[in-house]
């Protein structure tokens, strides 16, 4: 894929540590407007200017309080080391949410310098440094990790952010998907135009589509799901700092720090439009030692951009599989207290708007992984209202006549195959129903 291996399983925080030091040795602690943080860091800081002319209220206490706070966090740093959860390996790690505060403190002050290069990037410099006020999304994130220190400052948060590494043991064949016999579990719809973080999506397991970098372009210019939520639930960046790049058969699940990182703002808007909101108070349950119950499993999908998007294309075998084993891996409960708390999967288009994929194919293949994951869907179709009622009235047919997750996948298979995406489901009423 391009990028070197990971050296070592452990990352040494002994860099950011020697990097706070000499930022805390120009005095970063005690600076009390731009022009100060302009010369502990060598750079203009023409976002952070930005971030106070779009949102003037985050200028109040930004350098009486929060920065005070930020460089104490920093300073406060609990371990030497952290656990890398390396490619290719089933693992876990939990982090203390003080923890937590202090790795995203090191992150904004950018000391995380000398990263393995498939590793996501870990620095606020494009966001503190290279954007202004042409880019209102960028600076909304800004605007989004700002709060959250502030809120922390005045109460920190409790419990852990949980991580886990999901990998598919083996690569699975068209012919071990046909001999499933796992029934379909009934896959429900929401309201169009309705987003994961809405209340009906409570409770449920939260898809991230995701970049196969976790976080996407959070930090370096993107905002589109992944980024967004990123930057609503902060903590969740703590996880790019241990998850190399994800592999095909692999997939990242967050629990704890909604959706797995605690919510601290609500926004508006989607994509250039993006907006900080207000501030949320997040009423998920929590376990506990106080850890949000919320999770979200981190999945990349295929990008078809500047290739051949055909619907032909993507019924090949290989890269259908590789979609489906990617779900598969997202899907899995990490064990069955995941599965008790989490029985349903909050999803959608998945890799269907810029990525180019099918989303009756993709709505299919999810349903698939969901159902041999032994975990129902609740499918969001956001803006394509005809897929919803569809979608309906297909779960209902075949779960009536009790098809299985291996007589569906052979009839999505059999030929004559489908050759448009509107012809997908009557294909497979015929194939299964007669």
């Amino acid at each position: 894929m391009g990028h070197a291996l990971c050296p070592s399983p452990v990352i040494s925080l002994d860099g950011p540590l020697i990097y706070l030091q000499e930022l805390r040795k120009k005095n970063l602690s005690t600076v009390t407007d731009l022009d100060g943080f302009e010369e502990v860091f060598g750079l203009c800081p023409q976002g952070l200017a930005a971030v106070f002319e779009a949102y003037p209220d985050c200028r109040r206490n930004f350098f009486s309080e929060v920065l005070p706070f930020i460089v104490d966090a920093a300073s406060r740093l609990s371990t030497k080391e952290l656990k890398r959860l390396e490619a290719g390996k089933v693992d876990q790690v939990f982090l203390p949410r003080d923890l937590v505060v202090s790795l995203l403190a090191h992150m904004f002050l950018c000391t995380f310098r000398d990263l393995p290069s498939n590793m996501p990037y870990a620095g606020f410099d494009l966001l503190l440094f290279r954007v202004n006020k042409h880019c209102p999304q960028e600076l909304a994130k800004l605007r989004m990790f700002i709060h959250y220190f502030d809120r922390c400052r005045l109460e920190m948060p409790k419990g852990e952010l949980r991580i886990y590494r999901q990998v598919r043991p083996a690569a699975k064949t068209g012919s071990t998907w046909r001999e499933s016999k796992w029934p379909l579990l009934e896959l429900n719809v929401a309201p169009p135009f309705t987003g994961f973080e809405d209340e009906v999506g409570r409770g449920c397991l939260h898809a991230d589509f995701a970049n196969q970098c976790l976080g996407g372009g959070v930090l370096v210019g993107g905002c589109v799901q992944e980024e967004i939520r990123f930057s609503i639930c902060p903590e969740l960046c703590a996880a790019m700092l241990v998850c190399p790049i994800m592999l095909d058969n692999e997939a990242i699940t967050i629990v704890g720090g909604d959706a797995a990182g605690e919510q601290f703002c609500s926004y508006e808007g989607y994509g250039r439009s993006l907006r900080f909101g207000a501030d949320y108070r997040d009423r998920s349950p929590r376990d506990a030692d106080g850890t949000v119950l919320q999770a979200i499993t981190a999945m990349d999908a295929l990008d078809f951009r500047g290739r051949d998007s055909s619907l032909r294309t993507q019924l090949q075998e290989p890269l259908l599989l590789r979609e489906l084993e990617k779900a598969a891996a997202a899907f899995a409960p990490v064990d069955e207290a995941a599965l008790a708390q989490w029985p349903i999967i909050a999803t959608g288009n998945w890799g269907c708007g810029a990525f180019e994929g099918c989303a009756e194919l993709k709505a299919i293949l999810q349903w698939l992984a969901a159902s041999e994951g032994r975990r129902r869907l609740l499918y969001f179709p956001f803006d394509l209202e005809h897929l919803g009622p569809q979608l309906t009235e297909l779960s209902r047919d075949l779960c009536t006549a009790r098809v299985t997750v291996g007589q569906l996948y052979s009839a999505l298979m059999s030929e004559p195959r489908p050759k448009r995406a509107t012809e997908i489901f009557e294909h497979l009423k015929r194939k299964l129903l007669g």
